[in-house]
C-alpha cells in the first residue's frame, strides 16, 4: 500500500465512517482511502452516525421539531437588515468614516475569537458525555424523538453541537436556529454597550454580526459545496479534518487565525490509499 498525505477529506455518503473520499487541493481527483480512526481514550472511537443529508427526530412536538430545522438562508434574512440598521445608527451617532472602518474591522476580528471560544469550550464537551449522547442517539427507535431519552446535559450538548457532529451533512441543522442566535445577539449587544458605550457599539456590532454571517456561510459551503478556490479549499480541509480526523483540533471555521495563535491547529495525517 502507498502512503499519501491527503489535503482535503470528505466522507463519502453511504459508506462506513472509516472509508472516505479524498479530494486533493490541486486536482480534486477522488481517491479511496482508509483513515486510521481516532481514539480519544476508552470512550470515543468515532462520532459519525450518518453522512447523508438527513438526521434524527429531536422533539415529540411537531412545532419544536420544525423550529429545529433551519434553511441556510434564514440567518441572512434576519441579520443583513440588522447590520444595515446598526451601520445607520453609527452614522447617526456621528461615527466618522475612518473610525467606522476600524470599529467594523475590530468587530469582525472579535467574532473570529468568539467563534473559536464558543466552538472549543462550549460546543465541545468531555468524552464521556459525548459518548453517552452518541449511544442514546444510535439506540433511538427510527421515527421516535431522541430528546426524551437524554439527560439535561446530553440534551444541551446534542442541540448545540452534537447533532452536527453525528449528522455532519444535515443541511437543515447546520446553521444556528434563530431561537438561539437572536437571544445570543441581544446578549452580545448588551455586553458591547457596557464595554464600548452607545456611540461605538452599533458599528462594532455590525462587524461582529457580519463575521457571524461569514461563519454560517462558510460552514454551509464547506459541507455542501465543492471548494475549488485556494482559500475555500483550505478552510474546507481544516474543517473536514476537524470532523473526520481529530475534533480536538481546528476549531476555527471561518478563519484558522486563533488555531494558529493558540496552538490548536491540526496536522496533516498520513493515510493509506486503497
Amino acid at each position: 500500500m502507498l502512503t499519501k498525505e491527503i489535503e482535503v477529506t470528505v466522507v463519502q455518503p453511504g459508506r462506513t465512517p472509516d472509508l472516505i473520499e479524498a479530494d486533493h487541493l490541486d486536482t480534486f481527483a477522488p481517491r479511496q482511502v482508509v483513515v486510521p480512526w481516532r481514539n480519544r481514550g476508552p470512550y470515543m472511537t468515532g462520532m459519525i452516525i450518518s453522512n447523508r443529508n438527513t438526521s434524527v427526530r429531536m422533539f415529540r412536538s411537531g412545532l419544536l421539531e420544525a423550529c429545529s430545522r433551519v434553511h441556510p438562508a434564514v440567518p441572512h434574512i434576519i441579520y443583513v437588515p440588522v447590520i444595515g440598521l446598526a451601520l445607520f445608527a453609527g452614522y447617526r451617532r456621528g461615527v466618522d468614516s475612518l473610525s467606522g472602518v476600524m470599529l467594523f474591522a475590530t468587530g469582525l476580528l472579535a467574532w473570529t475569537l468568539a467563534e473559536y471560544v464558543i466552538h472549543r469550550f462550549v460546543f465541545h464537551v468531555p468524552d464521556i458525555l459525548e459518548e453517552r449522547t452518541l449511544q442514546a442517539v444510535r439506540n433511538v427507535v427510527p421515527g421516535e424523538p431522541v430528546m426524551p431519552t437524554l439527560g439535561w446535559r446530553e440534551r444541551a450538548y446534542f442541540v448545540m453541537h452534537g447533532v452536527h457532529h453525528f449528522f455532519p451533512n444535515d443541511s437543515r441543522r447546520l446553521v444556528m436556529p434563530p431561537s438561539l442566535s437572536v437571544p445570543l445577539a441581544f446578549f452580545f449587544y448588551l455586553g458591547f454597550l457596557v464595554l464600548l458605550g452607545g456611540d461605538l457599539t452599533p458599528v462594532f456590532f455590525a462587524g461582529f454580526v457580519t463575521g457571524y454571517l461569514i461563519y454560517d456561510t462558510t460552514h454551509y459551503v464547506v459541507h455542501h459545496k465543492r471548494c475549488r478556490g485556494k482559500w475555500s479549499a483550505y478552510v474546507k480541509k481544516l474543517h473536514m479534518r476537524h470532523h473526520y480526523l481529530n475534533p480536538d483540533r481546528d476549531f476555527g471555521v471561518s478563519s484558522p487565525l486563533w488555531d494558529f495563535a493558540i496552538g490548536s491547529r491540526g496536522k496533516a495525517q498520513k493515510l493509506q490509499s486503497r
